[in-house]
């Protein structure tokens, strides 16, 4: 399991972060990683257990396209997806109160076991966004120092990506929050 968290101090009140952090389409528009082609709520109503989302984005250049279904969810703190890719992954989000506004919280996790399987050659959206994530060659190793230094380089990327993204919703909210005050 490749495991990547980050956390960001954000001058706002929760209320504040956990709207954005819900509201994915706008969520996903603030990650300076990806373009977002197109992230639709496929289920109607308010987020809640159930809830699936489509996403189509452009990534280092190429399109990934995936669904996720909210499989955890505490309104006002906390929101967990996992997508149906290969592999699969699963986002944590919390939101909690802090001393001066609030602790937003990003656990991103993907399964090992599943990451070390050939790539395929097809253009089926789950190769591409393999492609898109590990490279376009195989993520099997046969040496095992060899395949955990696949995973150590996979897990710096997406910690390097996890916090540019946080760093973004951040600054809009914090850009929000003083509009508001001002």
């Amino acid at each position: 399991m490749v495991d990547v968290e980050h956390s960001v101090e954000i001058n706002a009140d929760p209320e504040s972060v956990f709207s954005l952090v819900t509201d994915i389409p706008r969520k996903a528009q603030l990650d300076p990683n990806a373009k977002v082609l197109g992230v639709v709520q496929e289920t109607e109503g308010p987020v809640a257990i159930g809830t699936k989302f489509h996403y189509r984005l452009v990534v280092e250049g190429k399109i990934a396209e995936y669904r996720s279904q909210c499989i955890a969810f505490e309104p006002g703190r906390l929101l967990e997806t996992v997508s149906d890719s290969d592999p699969p992954f699963t986002v944590r989000v919390t939101v909690a109160p802090s001393s001066n506004g609030a602790r937003l919280t990003q656990k991103e996790s993907f399964t090992a076991q599943r990451i070390h399987i050939p790539l395929p050659t097809a253009d089926g959206w789950r190769g591409k966004l393999l492609r898109v994530l590990f490279g376009n060659r195989d993520a099997i190793q046969q040496d095992p120092n060899a395949s955990r230094d696949e995973e150590a380089r996979m897990e710096a990327k997406i910690k390097w990506r996890l916090e540019k993204w946080l760093e973004a919703i951040k600054q809009e909210l914090e850009s929000q929050h003083a509009r508001l005050n001002a």
